[in-house]
Formats: C-alpha cells, structure tokens, sequence
C-alpha cells in the first residue's frame, strides 16, 4: 500500500513537473521600436535541448545567431550580438522573459563592457538601454 502511494506521488509531482515546464520551441514574432521609434517586426526561432536554447533572431535585414541560451521554468534567457556593418563594432544584447501560453514578453537589455568608455558614452547619448517586447507564437 505504501508503496503503491509513494508511486502515485512520484508521478503526480513528474507530471506537475512537464507540465510547469514552458515551451519555447518554435517561432516567435512581434515588434520592437527602430531607431526613430518606428515598429520593425522581427522574429525569434527557439530551439530546446534540454535547458540549453539556440536558435536565430530575425528581421528585415538580418538574422543573428541566438547564444548563451538557457530555460528554466517559464523563465528564458539569452544574448544577440550584433555587427554594425559600417564600422564593424559589435553590440551584445541580453535578452530575459517570461511565456505564458502562446505568449511571451522579453526585456532587451544592451550591454555596455565596464572598461569600454567609448561605447558608455555612447550609449548614454542613445538613452534608454532596456525595451520590453511582446511576441506571439506562430508555430
């Protein structure tokens, strides 16, 4: 008998377990503000191994790899650099959100190297470093 209700409380907590567990597989799209304000539509392919997440981020001119990806929960994070094709500097962007259901908000958040006074500056003048997004999952 005991053995029979440890056996059902060992697959309840499996299953509330798989079932807590949020799904990023797939493609994810939405909006984020350009450089004038404007919206830009991009896209996100996750794909899970595990807790690890890879992947690319797409938009009208590019797609960048997805790298230090991780999942936990309903919780994700990982980081886009991205190459300025006019004088090759390179900007790395934190990305950390949150799914429910077929829906998820990511904070974008820029990040500057402390030792790196030219892109502080830099950044500073351009204003805000974090923008949250919205997307949705088509598939």
């Amino acid at each position: 008998m005991k053995r029979r209700i440890v056996r059902s409380i060992l697959g309840l907590l499996l299953l509330a377990t798989c079932v807590a567990a949020a799904d990023f597989n797939g493609v994810w799209v939405g909006q984020q503000a350009g450089r004038r304000g404007e919206p830009e539509d991009l896209a996100f392919r996750f794909k899970l191994d595990g807790q690890s997440v890879t992947g690319k981020m797409y938009g009208d001119e590019f797609d960048l790899p997805i790298s230090e990806g991780s999942v936990s929960g309903d919780q994700i994070h990982f980081v886009v650099i991205t190459t300025n094709y006019y004088n090759g500097t390179k900007t790395r962007f934190l990305y950390t959100g949150t799914v429910k259901d077929n829906e998820m908000e990511l904070v974008r958040e820029r990040v500057v190297a402390a030792d790196d006074k030219a892109a502080t500056q830099a950044a500073a003048k351009q204003g805000p470093t974090k923008q949250t997004l919205k997307l949705k999952r088509i598939k």
